[in-house]
Parts: structure tokens; C-alpha cells; sequence
């Protein structure tokens, strides 16, 4: 199923005060609600209960609900089968990751990618740590991150894979790219010298 609908509206509520540091200067909140209405295929509201899970290390659905709009709707499994689980958890979480640079102010996510467009003239670790800082950002609530630092830098999403290849090496983001892909990574970049 695609994305949610141009028509749907969707409401971040009960965002739980507390926020969890992922690491790299990035927090979300414990959970958060994802409410989504005028969904065309949903005759009702869709609630998406979302927390952090510090074993995944990653926000998880804890629950759903669909609630029915009133008389004459149904909640049956075709409405379900529409039912865009993920496209909610990433699309709120979008709305409530913080990123905080240094000793520098929070900001939410757009205008923390407004200020990584906007810099020119990076180092190389500066790059690796802004790789890094992508990357952490999409695990976290669920977008794959490769492509997600791949559309976001425009570079390919091999360049992507071998760029936080680099950061391990570097020290960068151990936590992240797992020992397998950065050796799978490595043999694939000694074959081809």
C-alpha cells in the first residue's frame, strides 16, 4: 500500500513528555499518538500508539485501534488491509524527532535538515558525522537509512553504504551499521581495487 492519502490529516497527540537520547544529539519522546482522520479507505479514526523500544532501539507500534465514525460505518478486514501502519509511525515521527548539534538549541527535524542543506564546505569528519546523524535519524523512526541519506545527500545509496563503511573505521556510529554490512562492505571495495 502507498502513502497516506493527500486528503488524511494526521494529529500528533499525548506525547509523552519525556524524551529518550538515541545518541548524536537526537531525542524523541517516550510515545506518541498518531491519530489519522479522513483517511478515504478508513471510515473512521486511526489511532497508532508509538514508543521508543530501548532493545529494538527504535520507535515500535504498540498499539492500534481503528474507531468506527459513527452509524452505518464498519470496521471489517478490507478496512484493516488499508490500514498504513508504518506510514503513520514515520510520518509522526518525523514531526517529533529533535536534533541538538554541540551545545546548540533543539530543533526539530526540519529545520535541522534546513541547516545541513544549507552548510558548505564540510570536512571529511564533519560529513561522516552528518552521515551518521542521517542515518541514527531514519533507524529511529523507521525509514530506511541509506536511502533516506542517499535522497537526502543525492548521492547513491552505495556511496551511502560505503560512506558509514568509512565512519565505522572512523569511530563513527559503531552502534549503527552492523559488522556484517561493513564487512560485506569491505570485500566488495578490496575486489574491486
Amino acid at each position: 500500500h502507498g502513502r497516506l492519502t493527500s486528503m488524511a490529516e494526521l494529529r500528533v497527540e499525548a506525547i509523552d513528555p519525556e524524551r529518550i537520547d538515541v545518541g548524536d544529539g537526537i531525542s524523541v519522546p517516550r510515545s506518541w499518538d498518531a491519530v489519522i482522520t479522513e483517511e478515504p479507505d478508513i471510515p473512521g479514526t486511526l489511532r497508532v500508539k508509538v514508543v521508543y523500544d530501548n532493545v529494538l532501539r527504535r520507535a515500535v507500534a504498540a498499539s492500534v485501534t481503528v474507531e468506527r465514525a459513527g452509524e452505518g460505518d464498519e470496521v471489517t478486514t478490507p478496512v484493516l488491509r488499508e490500514v498504513r501502519v508504518q506510514e503513520a509511525l514515520t510520518t509522526s515521527g518525523v514531526r517529533v524527532i529533535t536534533v541538538t548539534k554541540g551545545e546548540g538549541e533543539s530543533l526539530n527535524l526540519s529545520e535541522y535538515l534546513g541547516q545541513v542543506r544549507a552548510q558548505t564546505g564540510r570536512t571529511v569528519e564533519e560529513s561522516l558525522d552528518e552521515t551518521v546523524t542521517l542515518y541514527r535519524i531514519a533507524s529511529t523512526i523507521n525509514l530506511p537509512p541509506l536511502r533516506f541519506i542517499s535522497n537526502f545527500l543525492g548521492v547513491s545509496v552505495s556511496t551511502a553504504t560505503r560512506t558509514m563503511a568509512r565512519a565505522r573505521e572512523a569511530g563513527i556510529g559503531v552502534d549503527l551499521l552492523t559488522r556484517e554490512t561493513y564487512n560485506r562492505v569491505r570485500v566488495a571495495e578490496d575486489g574491486s581495487a
